[in-house]
């Protein structure tokens, strides 16, 4: 008998945390932060008792078997070692909500994820963006590459995401296929292969998915006949190539350091354009882990030297180049560095806020940022595209897969994510168990079930 067990991230978008034990082993999936406004950063965890806070905190849940047994003896579990049953874990993707919490693990505890995304957590580490300290055991895992641990096999299957090896998985139990979608679009660079995880993925016994764009206000999926979305990672890069042509001063972009792939698809569209993108540093690193090809410049104030290994062979672009020549460059700059942004406002054009932080005014440092915008008098225009798939799509990727069950999530309002073709839907509550046997799910009196099989 194979049980599921939800520990967060059913009614929020953020620390999606969910078990699968067997009678020989036990899955983890992901492993960020849940309620993470709770981290104040004026206030520093207590060195050694980071992972021991944030429990405490709420933002990490206190499960047996997979903290140093010190940590664990203080929360009252056990600790890694400890328990009867082999623990792993595997992460869907590099978005803080998703793996945030990785450092606070023993580290010897057996940690998965795709190659592209262990290259990235290797490089987050190097530029010292991770929380805690970098996890030591690390396992990459090729696209549609699979492993077993006891009896629970894991197939790694590629989605187009807004970060660079973002995946979901089938994870196989002697009771029945899970598949797990992680976080996916359709507006991205490869709408085929989120397609195509649909396929390897058809007829599942259970479907566990997200649905952040049904987060927010009435959305009747069942109704909707296509996406209602007209732009996407390609009208971006022509937006980009437009911008860099017309523009007569420097052009500011903001983007999500890890999207590595547009940044990617940026350098060659500036260069045609006849514009240099220089970029930070810490983003430089990682479009250079990745596209060594790629030729870029990297912006140093005032001299210095660079502390990104990958990123020192590149060309160096000083403040004194921009503002002599500010219509030949796109500089990249990260929120963190706003202040520079009042020595270069003279001569800057248009600041495009496209997914870099702050990303949207749930942050408290939105409308700090936009004032801040404002008092430099720098023309701005906000014109990012998220990552999550649209409301129309995450129906069809249920109506694709067809699953027996289907499980919905990392949404504020997942009973939205409906389906004819599901056979029902179980929306748990945080700490519900669902027992899978022989492929059919039986859930407990806390959670809702409908079924569509009668649906005309």
């Amino acid at each position: 008998m194979t049980k599921m067990k939800f520990y967060s991230g059913l009614k929020e978008i953020g620390g999606t945390v969910i078990g699968v034990e067997t009678d020989k082993a036990i899955c983890l999936f992901d492993f960020g932060f849940a309620y993470a406004d709770r981290i104040d950063s004026k206030v520093p965890l207590r060195k050694g008792l980071e992972a021991y806070d944030y429990v405490k905190l709420g933002v990490l849940n206190a499960i047996d078997g997979i903290y140093e047994p010190e940590i664990a003896n203080k929360l009252e579990i056990k600790g890694y070692g400890e328990t009867d049953k082999e623990i792993f874990v595997i992460i869907s993707h590099m978005h803080i909500d998703h793996m945030g919490g990785l450092g606070a693990l023993d580290q010897r505890m057996p940690v998965y994820m795709s190659r592209e995304s262990a290259t990235l957590y290797h490089e987050l580490g190097v530029m010292n963006e991770l929380e805690i300290r970098e996890h030591e055991n690390i396992i990459p895992v090729d696209y549609d590459g699979s492993f077993t641990v006891g009896d629970i096999t894991v197939t790694c299957v590629q989605v187009d995401h807004d970060v660079i090896g973002a995946c979901g998985f089938m994870i196989a139990t002697p009771d029945g296929n899970i598949c797990y979608t992680g976080d996916y679009r359709y507006h991205g660079y490869h709408p085929e292969i989120s397609a195509a995880f649909a396929q390897k993925c058809k007829g599942a016994d259970v479907m566990i998915s997200e649905g952040v764009t049904i987060s927010h206000g009435d959305v009747d999926v069942l109704s909707l006949e296509g996406p209602a979305r007209e732009t996407s990672e390609l009208t971006l890069l022509d937006k980009m190539k437009e911008y860099a042509k017309t523009e007569q001063g420097l052009i500011v972009i903001n983007n999500y350091n890890r999207n590595v792939e547009r940044v990617h698809n940026f350098v060659s569209a500036i260069r045609e354009s006849g514009r240099e993108l220089v970029l930070s540093p810490v983003q430089a690193e990682y479009v250079a882990a990745f596209y060594k090809e790629d030729r870029f410049s990297v912006y140093m104030p005032e001299g210095g030297e660079i502390n990104a290994p990958l990123a020192r062979n590149c060309q160096v672009v000083t403040r004194k180049m921009l503002l002599d020549n500010p219509s030949g460059y796109v500089l990249q700059q990260d929120y963190k560095d706003s202040y520079e942004l009042f020595e270069l406002a003279g001569v800057i054009s248009v600041y495009l806020h496209m997914d870099g932080a702050p990303l949207g005014d749930y942050d408290p440092s939105f409308a700090k940022f936009y004032d801040l915008l404002s008092v430099a008098g720098i023309n701005v225009v906000r014109c990012g595209l998220g990552g999550h798939a649209e409301p129309y799509y995450l129906r069809k990727q249920v109506d694709d897969i067809a699953p027996r069950t289907l499980i919905p999530l990392h949404s504020f309002r997942p009973e939205q994510l409906l389906s004819k073709k599901a056979g029902k839907i179980i929306l748990p509550n945080v700490n519900d168990t669902i027992v899978l046997d022989n492929g059919e799910c039986y859930y407990d009196n806390s959670a809702w079930c409908w079924s569509y099989c009668k649906h005309e």
